[in-house]
Order: structure tokens, then sequence, then C-alpha cells
């Protein structure tokens, strides 16, 4: 079976290949040449052109500057409400200053009306929203929102 098919796409390549007069196949021989000339000329150019581009050894980094793409963010709950039972979502800010549920970074219970916790940032996580549900459905949720604060060396998400 398999020689059969190995023979089969022999032919099949075979009986495709060229073929045809002698004059044809000068004039595409012709076209090919002045095509890879033209394509060769363009390639210098854009070499050129990248030559004058920085490079990695042109670039300063203060000793300060640690290249860390994540930031530490210190959450620290305490809303005094005696023990109702009550749940925690801090997700990125979505449209309309609600919080984005397909991104949150952290959903948890709160004991006795408090919580403390860290979570790891990337720095594009620049506006988040906290929303403390209560399970008795009483109470409204209630909505913290937090900046990074770019000038503080530790950041905090302090909701009272």
């Amino acid at each position: 079976m398999k020689h059969l098919l190995i023979t089969m796409i022999c032919l099949i390549l075979t009986a495709c290949g060229g073929g045809g007069e002698g004059d044809a196949v000068n004039e595409n021989s012709n076209t090919l040449a002045t095509s890879a000339t033209t394509a060769t000329t363009e390639n210098e150019t854009a070499t050129e052109t990248t030559v004058q581009t920085d490079t990695m050894t042109d670039l300063t980094i203060s000793p300060t500057f640690d290249l860390s793409s994540k930031v530490l963010l210190y959450v620290d709950v305490d809303i005094n409400m005696g023990n109702p039972r009550a749940y925690i979502n801090i997700c990125l800010k979505g449209e309309d200053n609600k919080a984005d549920y397909s991104e949150c970074l952290l959903r948890s219970s709160l004991v006795e009306s408090k919580l403390n916790s860290d979570i790891m940032l990337a720095n594009s996580a620049v506006e988040l929203v906290a929303e403390i549900w209560f399970y008795d459905g009483q109470h409204e949720p209630m909505r913290y929102f937090w900046h990074f604060d770019a000038s503080q060396e530790s950041q905090r998400f302090a909701i009272r």
C-alpha cells in the first residue's frame, strides 16, 4: 500500500512539472531575475534604516529601579460592623466605575468585618474596585476605590 501511494505521488508530481516551448521558459526566467533585483534593493534600504536605531547598550537605568513589573499591595479591611457575614471582591476597575468580575484579584469572606491580605499586582493594575457584599441582603454592597500612587514606596488599600 505504501509503495502504491509513493508511486502515485511521484507520477502526479512528474505530470504537473514544467514543459512547453523553450521561448516561454526564457521569458519567465528574465522576469524572475528582475523581481529578485528589485527585492534586494528594497532589503538594502531597510537595513540602512535599522542601523540608525538605539541599542540596548545605550539604555541608562537608575540604580534604584529594580526592573520589576509587579507591585505588592497590602489590603487592610476593618468596616467595624460587628460580625455580619460579608464577602469582598477586589477587581480591576471596569466601565462605569464598577468592578470587572472577570478580572478579580481577591475574593474572600470577612471575619468579624476584617481582612488583612497581600496581593501581587501587575504594573497595569493601577485602578481597583473593592466591593463588600453582605449575605443578609439587607445592606447595599459597599464600594471602595484604590489608585496606584507612584510616590509611595509601599502600596496600601485601607478600607474603613
